[in-house]
């Protein structure tokens, strides 16, 4: 929470808080009124903004999985399933909009969680909710999706169900973090359940200081190592973490994915299952930075959360298109 304050805040906002003060001070003293009247208005501006953010930052709506997992796999409901590691909610922050800066005199900017950016994607999509399975101690948790507690020692047993059901399944892969072995546990599930053609994966912008971007695209060179043999998760000892070809993950990072990559999306072969090729999985679509020239700030746009809409979009329409 501390760092999605101090990215909505940032330099600009610490800025303004000086000066306000700084203003105050002089009043104090006999200096001009109007012009801290000014200043205070102008600042009020950013106020109210985060106000508003904050409704949503701290919004608490947490269940318990038993309360909600087993009537929402029978209600045969159309969900999104939010996957990963316990612990590293709202880790990843993104811009909201089209990530242009803001034009408050603040200068304080909104931003969205991995998490809300994803779920924004699927309520507008198909107007329904998206869930995510999170460690039993989460007491805050951003809004805009249903945050389910689970045991450290009970989780596998309501994930594996949620999996099985769900009509898209999002993986975010946390920033400075590999690829822990519960999250190949998941991976391994949705192979085995046949869902592989359900699974997007998405990483952390790629153009923030510390965002941990380099780490996480290396990770997923590893995933699709893995997935490229799904043998090696079927026959994966419980509680141990496959043996990855550095040959393989060094081909996916080289050859197959764009320097920016944001995300890909798996979609399914020709046939029931998914079917590896020579060259590994086929991957669907690819999110992009954007990169174009900005008319108004003379600047390039930065990744925000429009970045990733286009990703999330098509991705949930191809897993609709595998029910038609």
């Amino acid at each position: 929470m501390a760092l999605r304050l101090w990215r909505n805040i940032g330099c600009y906002g610490l800025f303004n808080v000086a000066l306000l003060l700084f203003v105050g001070l002089l009043v104090t003293e006999g200096g001009p009124v109007v012009l801290a009247s000014c200043v205070f208005a102008l600042f009020a501006v950013g106020v109210l903004r985060m106000a508003w953010l904050l409704r949503f930052t701290l919004r608490v709506r947490v269940k318990e999985t038993g309360d909600v997992v087993p009537d929402l796999v029978s209600s045969g409901a159309r969900y999104c399933l939010i996957l990963r590691p316990f612990g590293s909610a709202g880790h990843i922050i993104v811009r909201s909009g089209r990530g242009q800066r803001s034009l408050t005199i603040s200068g304080m900017k909104v931003t969205s969680t991995m998490e809300q950016v994803v779920s924004r994607a699927w309520s507008d999509t198909y107007a329904s909710e998206a869930y995510a399975v999170v460690d039993p101690n989460l007491a805050l948790a951003p809004g805009s999706l249903v945050y389910m507690r689970a045991e450290h020692t009970t989780w596998k047993e309501p994930v594996a169900r949620l999996i099985g059901e769900a009509h898209s399944i999002v993986l975010i892969l946390p920033p400075h973090q590999e690829i822990r072995t519960s999250t190949w546990w998941e991976i391994r599930k949705i192979v085995e359940l046949q869902r592989l053609e359900r699974l997007t994966v998405v990483l952390p912008p790629y153009d923030v200081k510390g965002s941990g971007y380099a780490q996480a695209r290396d990770e997923l060179c590893k995933l699709l190592a893995v997935i490229e043999d799904p043998l090696c998760l079927v026959n994966l000892p419980e509680g141990r973490d496959p043996v990855i070809s550095d040959e393989r993950v060094e081909y996916y990072s080289r050859k197959v994915l764009p320097t920016n990559t944001l995300g890909g999306h798996f979609f399914k072969n020709e046939g029931s299952i998914f079917e590896p090729r020579d060259e590994g999985p086929v991957m669907f679509n690819f999110g992009m930075g954007v990169d174009h020239k900005s008319s108004i700030l003379r600047r390039k746009s930065k990744v925000s959360e429009f970045t990733y809409r286009g990703l999330l979009l098509a991705a949930f329409q191809s897993d609709a298109d595998e029910l038609s």
